[in-house]
């Protein structure tokens, strides 16, 4: 196992990881928050960054395709929740998100007068070409882009830190819970479990074989990633904390990013961020969307082709990004409260998947996660709100968002002790001889 190898992959998934929805939601978060940020930044820590490195491993445990990913739930609900996964995260809003983005906290803050179909067409121009030549993906954004990003974050975060913009003013009773579900809309549990295949093609393109190899590079890289991340997402969402005073009259998450760096670093902070917002988001663009086109490739006749299937992303991409980041972060809300309690699950049973001698138990897990998931984001869509959120909240962990715990818990535990009942009763109607 040779260490550039690992350090490259650490920070290619860095780089995918941090991607639009990590510049736009730790600083709201830590404004929401106020005192009480760093029990939101615990919470989103674990959505943010816990589940995704886990969501590598558990994909690779389970096969290393995304199609893999849920096959002891069923085949066919392998696919639907793979395509599920693949159209949230490209054609629909995580892709398209990166590039409304890179408009309205990279670019117009500079430019307030250009078109905004002149960024959005460039953008995604350079994602179809970085797109189309898979093999090379992860080494581009590895070497290339990822220390220039790494490098300019950690400085607009430094001097934050150092200058720091005022103190946390206002209480919360909700900000662990805030902070869980807010690292829902990094999405990025989805792209863990999206990249598995990139990742395992890359590590056997590099001479490695064994099982047990991949493993260790794979954690040795989520390692990298992850303190990465906690760095960078710890710094934005202490700035959102302590720049409350400033936040007063802002009313959207990319102009709170946009006015704390302001604040900051003055002028110069508009270029720094701008540089980094087109970084952030177009790596992830490109990781996403080759990831998705893959997928898709898999699960449509041959004659459909792959790179074909990643001109129609980008240009469906494109047209979506033109909505604006408000637009698409409304609309991911609830269908991330239905689908990313079951992803969570499914990395939990697919790492402990040895130990788990009833595959069924798969099955009757996320059926009882989906019992509380469905109902949530239906609410979180504004129907039945009187309802549903009544009965939400009396159930155990309501109030750190995880109403979904306890049933799942419970749906493996039931399923278990049933199928465990069911073996033995065959055992002892079996003839003596």
């Amino acid at each position: 196992m040779k260490k550039s190898d690992v350090r490259v992959l650490g920070l290619a998934l860095f780089a995918k990881f941090f991607g639009a929805g990590n510049l736009i939601f730790p600083p709201a978060i830590g404004n929401l928050a106020g005192k009480e940020w760093f029990l939101a930044m615990i919470g989103f820590f674990i959505t943010g960054i816990g589940m995704p490195v886990l969501g590598i491993i558990g994909v690779i445990k389970a096969g290393g395709s995304i199609k893999d990913f849920g096959k002891h739930v069923g085949e066919k609900f392998s696919i639907v929740f793979g395509l599920a996964v693949v159209l949230i995260l490209g054609p629909f809003m995580g892709v398209p998100r990166t590039g409304a983005t890179t408009f309205e906290m990279g670019i117009a803050p500079l430019l307030p007068s250009i078109p905004v179909a002149l960024v959005i067409g460039i953008f995604f121009l350079l994602t179809w070409l970085l797109s189309v030549k898979q093999s090379s993906i992860i080494d581009i954004i590895g070497k290339w882009l990822t220390p220039v990003l790494v490098i300019l974050l950690l400085f607009i975060v430094s001097m934050g830190v150092i200058n720091s913009v005022g103190d946390p003013i206002t209480h919360s009773n909700t900000a662990f819970k805030d902070g869980f579900t807010g690292g829902y809309q990094t999405m990025d549990l989805f792209v863990s479990i999206m990249l598995g295949a990139v990742i395992l093609k890359t590590l056997i393109a590099k001479g490695y074989t064994k099982q047990s190899e991949f493993f260790s590079i794979t954690w040795r890289a989520g390692l990298i990633a992850a303190v990465g991340l906690s760095t960078i997402y710890g710094g934005l969402l202490y700035l959102g904390a302590t720049g409350q005073t400033l936040l007063v009259d802002v009313t959207t998450k990319p102009m709170m990013t946009v006015t704390l760096v302001d604040a900051i670093l003055g002028n110069i902070g508009s270029v720094l961020l701008g540089v980094c917002v087109s970084f952030a988001c177009l790596t992830t663009s490109i990781g996403i969307t080759a990831a998705a086109s893959e997928f898709i490739d898999e699960i449509t006749p041959e004659k459909i082709k792959y790179n074909l299937i990643v001109t129609v992303s980008v240009i469906v991409s494109a047209l979506m990004a033109m909505g604006g980041v408000d637009f698409i972060v409304t609309i991911a809300g609830p269908i991330l409260a239905i689908i990313y309690p079951l992803g969570i699950v499914l990395v939990i049973l697919n790492i402990i998947s040895n130990y788990i001698i009833y595959k069924a138990c798969f099955k009757w897990t996320v059926v009882a996660t989906s019992i509380i998931s469905i109902p949530m984001g239906i609410s979180e869509f504004g129907f039945f709100k009187e309802v549903i959120d009544p009965i939400i909240q009396v159930l155990p962990f309501s109030e750190l968002g995880l109403p979904w715990l306890m049933p799942a818990v419970f749906g493996y535990i039931g399923s278990y002790t049933y199928f465990r009942l069911q073996s033995q009763n065959r055992k002892r109607m079996q003839p003596q001889f």
